[in-house]
């Protein structure tokens, strides 16, 4: 599936935006999200593309890695084995929009959340910030990552997928090794991203960018 892309109106954005779907879904699905940021931010670029494989729990959407079997034990080492493709395509999507990763923001759901934390903990680089919507590390992190990027995590309370828990120790985890990091929990909100989301993540792209 094609990556959806909402284009600059400058000719060098001034950012990019790139966007991470959850397991079972598509590009499709952030697409709202993003049609909210790019009508109130219309010079900054926004990239959605589809996991690396069709999802092996959904006849239509798409996967980072398959969650099939998947364990606590099981699960660093599936992301790990798709996280080099991963890192390619942060830095290829940058390099195509003209834009340095240090003007990079990751956004991700669920499993885009996991794939984008766990880049954060072994990325030489740094990115401008780090959007993470229910979701979770698949490890937590035991040392600080050579890049201090800042790192917004918004849960909802009543999430029946990645219990809340996981934001909240992820939170207290990355401020503890001194990551700007800031935690938004979303009452009555079960997995899914909300309207009341919007402005959290709108507050959080115009410090980091």
């Amino acid at each position: 599936m094609p990556t959806i892309q909402f284009t600059s109106q400058n000719s060098t954005p001034k950012a990019l935006i790139l966007m991470f779907h959850g397991v079972g879904a598509s590009p499709e699905s952030l697409k709202p999200l993003a049609e909210f940021l790019h009508r109130s931010n219309p010079d900054l670029e926004i990239r959605i593309p589809a996991g690396f494989s069709p999802s092996t729990i959904s006849q239509r959407g798409f996967q980072w890695f398959d969650v099939i079997g998947v364990t606590e034990e099981n699960r660093p080492a599936r992301v790990q084995q798709v996280m080099p493709v991963f890192d390619q395509l942060i830095r290829q999507q940058a390099e195509s929009a003209g834009v340095p990763l240090d003007k990079v923001v990751l956004l991700g759901f669920s499993q885009g959340t996991i794939m984008s934390l766990e880049w954060l903990k072994q990325s030489p680089d740094a990115v401008a910030g780090i959007i993470g919507i229910s979701g979770r590390f698949a490890e937590l992190p035991q040392q600080t990552p050579a890049c201090a990027i800042p790192v917004c995590l918004i849960h909802g309370e009543v999430d029946p997928v990645i219990s809340v828990f996981e934001s909240q120790q992820s939170h207290q985890r990355l401020s503890g090794l001194g990551i700007d990091s800031e935690l938004h929990l979303m009452p009555d909100t079960p997995h899914t991203i909300t309207q009341a989301m919007y402005p959290l993540i709108t507050d959080f792209l115009h410090k980091a960018i």
